[in-house]
């Protein structure tokens, strides 16, 4: 009897029910008349939604949301009028400050698999105050804000997805803690992966290439976020075992904003933030700057800030106690962009930092390029 109930019901006093949704019918419907746990499955096909909410699907209760794609049969997402972001999650209520009335508890536990989420002016996958989450498998293109961009959150797994054609970040992870970004495909876009104001987050196995800046772990004034309290736990990223290779194109992003000015051709950049371990990546072919570990007051996307005339909030800006190990690097810094940081064309430059570390990362160029690190030598751990 528990088989034939298992899909409406589930076993063992499990009440969650599968929903499905054909194309031609509504997501947002069924997000909206589903149950905390249930499921809803997506038939491949196209969708756009009829209503007039900013989101194309807004999700504001654990669900798990699974598309039903294969490799010839794509689950898409697409703008209807009015709509900024692809998928959102968020409580019903926010928590934001000022946003009058009670708020809602973060989301525990959601999950979205299988989704191509395409072309919207705002974001892609955007999740605000969840935990427990898993973004898995999902492809966003076009997307001109973020294409994946879980903010606010906590304990998250973001696994095998694919996005690129964002005018900011193909994916961002800000103002959250432990958070695992594991075998994703970023491209294509002005930031591949930008981390900022946030604790624990580690990144490992990610393909990031042909974007202005590959991997970015920033400080807090680049985010519009206030920073995590205490200070101190703003850092401890571990950027390990990916691979950041050609990241060297045109800076696209919109005027006024602060990836404006990030010149192309940087692979892995820590700008003002401490404790992270940046270890174990092979850093291929980007034409300015290999690994890069400076003072957020030195270089503010790719311009020299005064801060004592204009100083930002964390007042930190050193970056500090942070680990560059093991690291291959190869045929970096071989055409780098004219500008005020030209002389900084390395493999491995660290610039205003204090007890950083450097110890057995292998730099390979063909021909020979120097200088292949400043100061030399680093500092050893």
């Amino acid at each position: 009897m528990c088989a034939v109930l298992l899909l409406a019901f589930g076993c063992g006093g499990d009440s969650s029910t599968t929903l499905t949704v054909s194309p031609g019918e509504s997501i947002q419907a069924a997000v909206d008349a589903a149950s905390p746990g249930d499921t809803i499955e997506v038939m491949p096909g196209d969708y756009t939604e009829t209503h007039q909410g900013e989101a194309a699907v807004r999700v504001t209760k654990s669900l798990k949301l699974i598309a039903k794609s294969s490799s010839s049969e794509k689950v898409r997402i697409l703008p209807g009028p009015g709509q900024k972001h692809g998928i959102l999650v968020e409580p019903e209520n926010s928590p934001d400050p000022g946003a009058g009335g009670p708020a809602d508890p973060d989301i525990d536990g959601i999950e979205i698999k299988g989704f191509t989420v395409e072309g919207f002016d705002n974001n892609g996958i955007w999740l605000r105050y969840v935990k427990n989450f898993t973004i898995e498998d999902n492809e966003s293109i076009d997307n001109l804000e973020n294409g994946i961009w879980p903010t606010l959150s906590a304990g998250g797994l973001v696994k095998n997805n694919v996005s690129y054609g964002s005018l900011d970040t193909a994916m961002w992870v800000e103002g959250s803690e432990d958070v695992r970004v594991i075998g994703n495909e970023l491209r294509d876009s002005v930031i591949g992966l930008e981390i900022t104001v946030s604790n624990e987050i580690t990144v490992e196995n990610n393909e990031v290439f042909n974007n202005t800046t590959g991997i970015g772990l920033f400080h807090p004034a680049v985010a519009p976020l206030p920073p995590l309290q205490p200070l101190e736990r703003n850092g401890f990223s571990h950027v390990i075992n990916n691979d950041v290779h050609d990241n060297n194109a045109e800076n696209l992003a919109p005027p006024g904003t602060e990836a404006e000015e990030l010149p192309p051709g940087i692979g892995i950049l820590v700008m003002g933030v401490d404790n992270n371990d940046v270890q174990n990546n092979r850093v291929e072919n980007n034409e300015f700057l290999g690994i890069g570990v400076v003072d957020y007051c030195l270089v503010v996307a790719g311009t020299p800030v005064d801060c004592t005339v204009d100083p930002p909030e964390v007042e930190d800006v050193k970056p500090e106690l942070n680990r560059v190990i093991g690291n291959t690097l190869v045929n970096n810094h071989g055409d780098p962009p004219p500008g005020p940081f030209q002389d900084l064309a390395s493999d491995i430059v660290e610039l205003g930092g204090a007890d950083n570390c450097y110890s057995d990362n292998v730099i390979e160029n063909t021909p020979p390029l120097l200088p292949l690190t400043i100061p030399s030598p680093l500092p050893p751990c």
